[in-house]
């Protein structure tokens, strides 16, 4: 919509982004010593996600977290140069452009492995590209299955091309941390 055209909706949204901060501020003194990841997938959930992970790194946020290859790449033209983690495999069509903005993606498929190690030798300079391994603990949406997570860990540690830089898992109810099934995915991720 132009500066122009009216607008006949009764609702809209007002992001404070010094609402953001706050809250990031807050959560990055309860995660210490630990890195904080500020998720900004989807325009920030439609807030604006240069806006919003702008406040999230003034606050303290060290990471971004997206869910396609475009937002990362959209969020490096913006000029945000901290890390940002692609939180599904981006398809092997992806894999240049992952290697090309410097994304961190998280990888579970050997498939997916084999397309970020070419990409990252077809381009300069010859550095490995940090992944992360995402496991399936129950969320039942990306990642790989638990028995196959070792077999994975060792392709990436047989390529030369990438580095083996975390392990992740997603909680399927990650705010109810006393739910049986956040507790099982708990166990689950930790056993392995």
């Amino acid at each position: 919509m132009t500066a122009r055209e009216p607008s006949f909706r009764p609702a809209w949204g007002e992001v404070d982004l010094d609402a953001v901060r706050a809250n990031v501020r807050t959560l990055a003194r309860r995660a210490a010593p630990a890195q904080l990841l500020a998720v900004v997938k989807a325009d920030a959930y439609g807030h604006g996600a240069v806006p919003v992970a702008r406040a999230a790194l003034e606050a303290g946020a060290s990471w971004l977290g997206v869910a396609l290859v475009e937002e990362g790449a959209a969020l490096r033209r913006a000029g945000i140069d901290q890390p940002i983690l692609v939180l599904s495999e981006p398809p092997p069509e992806a894999a240049g452009a992952v290697v090309a903005g410097r994304l961190t993606p998280v990888v579970y498929t050997e498939v997916g492995i084999e397309a970020l190690a070419k990409a990252v030798a077809e381009a300069p300079p010859d550095q490995p590209l940090p992944v992360h391994l995402k496991v399936d603990t129950g969320m039942h949406r990306v990642g790989c299955r638990p028995e196959d997570a070792i077999a994975l860990a060792d392709a990436l540690g047989a390529r030369p091309e990438l580095v083996l830089e975390g392990i992740c898992t997603h909680f399927a109810v990650a705010d109810e941390p006393h739910r049986p099934e956040t507790l099982t995915q708990l166990r689950e991720f930790h056993a392995l």
